[in-house]
């Protein structure tokens, strides 16, 4: 396993990810970065708990719109075939899984 540093909001954590999956992980966290600071610039400083929170449930907001939108192209006109739905499907649910391992290393104490 590899551990890297990363930066949320002005904050350095130190996390673990699988061996190779460094670059990947900062691309994440460079994204839930951008999150989190536009939050705390709408609402302030309302601590890193909150700020985090309310980051990730933002994430899992977006991911549940893509989820209702795979389900209404399976039922359009030109539906999906089975395959195409499984994987994206199994795309979707990995990413949530990996969205609800960040939350979880990020709210860890560095």
């Amino acid at each position: 396993m590899a551990q890297v540093d990363i930066m949320v909001n002005d904050r350095a954590y130190k996390v673990t990810c699988d061996d190779g999956q460094e670059q990947r992980l900062f691309r994440l966290a460079g994204d839930f970065d951008l999150r989190v600071r536009a939050l705390s610039k709408d609402l302030g400083q309302i601590g890193d708990a909150r700020l985090m929170l309310l980051a990730a449930l933002t994430v899992c907001d977006e991911l549940a719109e893509a989820r209702k939108e795979i389900a209404a192209n399976a039922d359009a006109d030109e539906a999906l075939d089975a395959a195409t739905i499984g994987g994206a499907s199994r795309v979707i649910t990995a990413a949530a899984k990996r969205v609800e391992d960040l939350a979880t290393r990020l709210a860890e104490p560095a």
